[in-house]
């Protein structure tokens, strides 16, 4: 019983933080991109679009066909959903030139969620296994440190030459979930979703995807985004967006940030209301922590309201119920002795 009146006041303090980190007005939520948050200036500050970038090389380009992030727009579009795609594939790009690239991109693109999809030139040109990974692993964490949530991908099949690339799948893409799973990092196998018998109608060449395996990968990337199938929490990892938390911190790896990425995994993500907490979250929140993330006194104010949350949060994951009764105790005796002062000063 306890527990859950936790859990209650956990989920109170954050609903009731988001109006008062986006100011009085009314007008703040939902936002989309026309519309401005008042600045602490004059200068209003405009408010977009839940921004999702795709990253990758070729593939992710959409050489050949339709790229996937054409189709993933309009899945959001056909959902109601307020999100803007966008595509920075590159062709012929290997893992560490997208370790070289990513922080211009997300320097200008400013993403909420980073869909990084690579390797496929590496499993072809020889680059190590573990280079590769620990590549990616360099990009989620670039991604992290930039306040971007990353979305890790396996890398997808290759069959040039008429033969399987089975390196792909048994040593390179193992590492890739690795790399993501040590950082709590969403992973989509979209090797499994594509190989096998339909990998046929999927590819044209042995590794660019046809408009039909274009479209997979977009409904796998769909699958585990907000407002799409998963909210974003499942699929090999709990990299779903503490999007304020992380604006607050400055960085998706944060401890506290972690902190509560693993209470919302652990408390809220297994319960109903819990769940319709973190989908209304996530549609409202991201353009809250683009105010927040422009302006040095907000984020220190926002860390200091986060602190009884990230009190709750650590008491219920670590388990430490007995620092509750204390603490219930420490505040009613302190009650008691400014009440007994305030009575001392009246009869003076």
């Amino acid at each position: 019983m306890l527990k859950k009146i936790l859990i209650i006041i956990s989920l109170l303090m954050l609903a009731s933080s988001v109006p008062v980190l986006a100011g009085d007005n009314e007008q703040t939520l939902p936002a989309t991109e026309e519309e401005t948050l008042p600045a602490p200036t004059d200068t209003p500050v405009v408010v977009e679009k839940l921004r999702i970038v795709a990253f990758g090389d070729s593939i992710t380009q959409g050489f050949g066909a339709t790229a996937y992030s054409v189709y993933l727009q309009q899945m959001f579009n056909a959902n109601g959903c307020e999100v803007s795609v966008i595509n920075e594939g590159k062709g012929s790009e290997s893992t560490i030139d997208g370790v070289n690239r990513i922080t211009k991109v997300l320097s200008q693109r400013r993403p909420h969620y980073i869909l990084i999809m690579e390797g496929a030139n590496d499993a072809r040109i020889g680059v190590g296994a573990a280079a590769t990974a620990a590549n990616l692993g360099a990009m989620m964490d670039l991604a992290g440190a930039a306040g971007a949530i990353p979305i890790a991908s396996a890398i997808t099949p290759n069959t040039e030459g008429g033969s399987e690339n089975r390196a792909i799948p048994e040593i390179y893409n193992p590492g890739i979930a690795a790399e993501a799973g040590n950082r709590g990092v969403i992973y989509v196998d979209n090797y499994n979703a594509l190989a096998g018998e339909n990998w046929g109608p999927y590819n044209f060449d042995g590794l660019h995807m046809t408009d039909a395996g274009q479209q997979v990968l977009a409904n796998q990337f769909f699958q585990v985004l907000p407002c799409g199938g998963g909210g974003g929490s499942d699929s090999g990892g709990g990299g779903g967006g503490c999007f304020i938390a992380t604006a607050a911190y400055g960085s998706l790896l944060e401890p506290h940030v972690v902190l509560l990425r693993e209470f919302r995994d652990t408390f809220l993500l297994t319960n109903e209301p819990g769940k319709l907490f973190v989908s209304t979250y996530y549609a409202y929140s991201p353009p809250i922590a683009d105010y927040i993330a422009q302006h040095e006194f907000l984020k220190v104010m926002v860390r200091i309201l986060l602190l009884p949350l990230i009190g709750i949060a650590y008491i219920l994951l670590h388990g430490l119920w007995y620092l509750i009764p204390f603490g219930i105790s420490a505040v009613f005796l302190y009650a008691l002795h400014v009440f007994s002062l305030r009575r001392r000063a009246q009869n003076i």
